[in-house]
């Protein structure tokens, strides 16, 4: 779901892990005596029991360790989002689930059925880098990526649209009764680019810092690469991550050095954003009677920016520095009462 510039990409998660499949080897030794025979034999067949039990055994506590269960929760993510099965993959997802960005379960399904709607042949690659287990808590640290393409053409290229994202992110899981459910998730970083036509073959490096306080400014730029030949005009604007998605106005200016560069100021309404670039590419076609200037290519590129709110995390300070003067003042009442 496109609304100019703005990319919302949901990417499949799939954790592969360890297959364990223990097998205990046994040696008898074959006695002369016939009678020792008959004996060996019934002590070969209660040690093969015996260890059949330990391998019955070792197999029931590894798929009970809470190690395999996070396992197979992501193969089952994974297999969920393939084939884009959202009443399969809501289950995974804990009622009162709840992202940095505000969005909860309701409308993260709504954006993942607008992408599955948006983009085809999507590739995911995923790595979970660390899973910390506490009890029925848990945290995954993820590396995902992916690639694909749209669905339907741009009108004025005609051509699809290659999309590109790289993210890292924290997923929270809780285990509800006898499940794990995915209750919260931190997107710490994100990338995101989709390209048209000659944008395809362009080189574009975009920069902006990955945190900053509400308010602040800060510098995004924009680095360009692109076939020789061609005219480029580019724009970089700031956007709050909502849902539903707000348009702000692009201001196009002429990129020139292969770089464009602009000064943003952070929102102050407690949303986190996204940096972003708009590029347009063109070429001049000369004939007889007039110049000709066709669009070739274009591109979208975003950035992720985390916004912190000082203010909050100030008063969320200083209650708790009230809150233990007070503890301590009570303390020291009681002591003289005494």
């Amino acid at each position: 779901m496109f609304k100019r510039n703005i990319i919302f990409l949901l990417i499949a998660s799939a954790f592969m892990g360890i297959n364990a499949n223990p097998s205990f080897g046994l040696a008898s030794v074959v006695p002369q005596d016939t009678n020792i025979q008959l004996a060996s034999d019934f002590n070969n067949v209660e040690e093969e029991e015996t260890d059949a039990i330990k391998r019955i055994s070792f197999r029931d506590k590894f798929k009970k360790t809470p190690e395999a269960q996070i396992n197979n929760f992501f193969k089952k993510y994974n297999k969920y989002s393939v084939k884009n099965d959202m009443e399969k993959l809501k289950e995974l997802y804990s009622d009162s689930y709840v992202n940095n960005d505000g969005f909860n379960k309701s409308i993260i399904f709504k954006i993942m059925e607008d992408s599955a709607s948006t983009y085809k042949n999507i590739k995911y690659c995923i790595n979970v880098e660390d899973i910390k287990i506490n009890g029925n808590y848990a945290v995954a640290k993820i590396h995902e990526t992916a690639s694909g393409e749209t669905t339907k053409p741009l009108p004025k290229i005609s051509d699809t649209g290659a999309i590109k994202s790289d993210i890292y992110y924290i997923n929270y899981l809780k285990k509800e009764d006898a499940d794990w459910k995915i209750t919260d998730s931190y997107t710490i970083k994100e990338e995101v680019e989709l390209k048209y036509g000659e944008a395809k073959n362009s080189e574009i490096t975009l920069v902006s810092p990955e945190c900053v306080t509400e308010g602040s400014e800060y510098e995004v730029s924009m680095n360009v690469k692109t076939p020789d030949g061609v005219f480029i005009i580019g724009s970089i604007a700031n956007e709050p991550i909502v849902y539903p998605q707000t348009q702000v106005k692009d201001v196009f200016r002429s990129v020139k050095s292969e770089e464009l560069a602009r000064v943003l100021k952070a929102n102050t309404d407690g949303n986190n954003e996204y940096a972003t670039a708009s590029l347009a590419i063109t070429r001049a076609q000369v004939e007889p009677a007039s110049l000709v200037i066709n669009m070739t290519g274009m591109a979208f590129v975003m950035r992720r920016v985390n916004v912190l709110n000082i203010n909050k995390n100030n008063k969320i300070e200083e209650e708790g520095i009230n809150a233990a003067a007070t503890t301590k003042s009570k303390t020291k009442t009681t002591g003289k009462k005494r």
